[in-house]
């Protein structure tokens, strides 16, 4: 259903009943489907809760409303029409993380624990990550399609990909462009270690994208900044562990949330 949020028609889904809630924000240019697969599970026993952000999917807000802060404060408004105090597990992905992460430090009275999914730490613009973004406004489909190869290297089949790909088609290359860019300049590792809810780190052993790898250590950094913490590390798993691991995702979360 569409929610009118500081004058803007905000997309949010929501699955379940009870007590216990699980918010959900989806990376960089995805749309709240990127949730879907584990809020599935979820939803039997747990009320879950997704939104496209602003620039994605249906939220359609003018480009200068998409910014880093911005973001943070659409989910402080989505924590405070959907939760209660000490009852909401925050899940993040990708690039998304650091939204959470910051919503998290700024209100922990209503984020009893963080899920942390694909996380990076370093956004600045390398010279792979501004031709992405020409690729994106340029050579939009061939661009995805190259990103969502890279993301989903586990997917054998290929459904996986292909749905990845429709779902960041939706956001389109205008603006998933500009939701890259707002990340130029965002650094959050000041945050981790004032966060004091627990916190579950999930990464991919094959996640290759360029702000994210394994081999960046961006996970273990954050596992180790964060002082109630564990890292899960997913074998034969990419970028994506939501839509391609999702028993692993919703397990981590039930744990949590016990």
């Amino acid at each position: 259903m569409f929610q009118r949020i500081d004058g803007q028609q905000v997309f949010t889904v929501s699955f379940g009943s009870g007590s216990d809630v699980v918010v959900g924000v989806s990376g960089g240019f995805g749309t709240w489907e990127i949730w879907q697969p584990p809020f599935e599970l979820l939803s039997e026993t747990y009320r879950t809760i997704a939104y496209d952000h602003y620039g994605t999917g249906q939220t359609r807000v003018p480009s200068h409303l998409v910014t880093f802060e911005n973001q943070v404060q659409l989910l402080g408004r989505i924590l405070n029409q959907h939760t209660t105090p000490d009852s909401c597990v925050l899940a993040g992905d990708s690039s998304m993380t650091t939204v959470a992460i910051e919503a998290a430090h700024r209100w922990p009275e209503a984020v009893s624990g963080l899920v942390l999914v694909s996380g990076g730490l370093d956004f600045s613009p390398t010279e792979a990550v501004t031709q992405f973004v020409q690729g994106l406004r340029h050579a939009f489909d061939p661009t995805v399609k190259a990103f969502v190869e890279l993301a989903v290297p586990e997917d054998s089949d290929g459904h996986l990909r292909r749905w990845l790909q429709d779902i960041i088609a939706r956001t389109g290359g205008d603006r998933a462009a500009a939701l890259v860019e707002s990340f130029y300049a965002v650094d959050i590792r000041d945050r981790l270690g004032e966060l004091k809810m627990p916190a579950v780190v999930i990464h991919g052993e094959l996640d290759a994208i360029p702000t994210s790898p394994l081999a960046a250590a961006a996970a273990e950094e954050m596992a180790h900044s964060i002082p109630n913490s564990e890292l899960i590390i997913l074998p034969d798993t990419g970028h994506v562990p939501t839509l391609t691991r999702p028993n692993a995702v919703a397990e981590a979360i039930t744990q949590l949330l016990a």
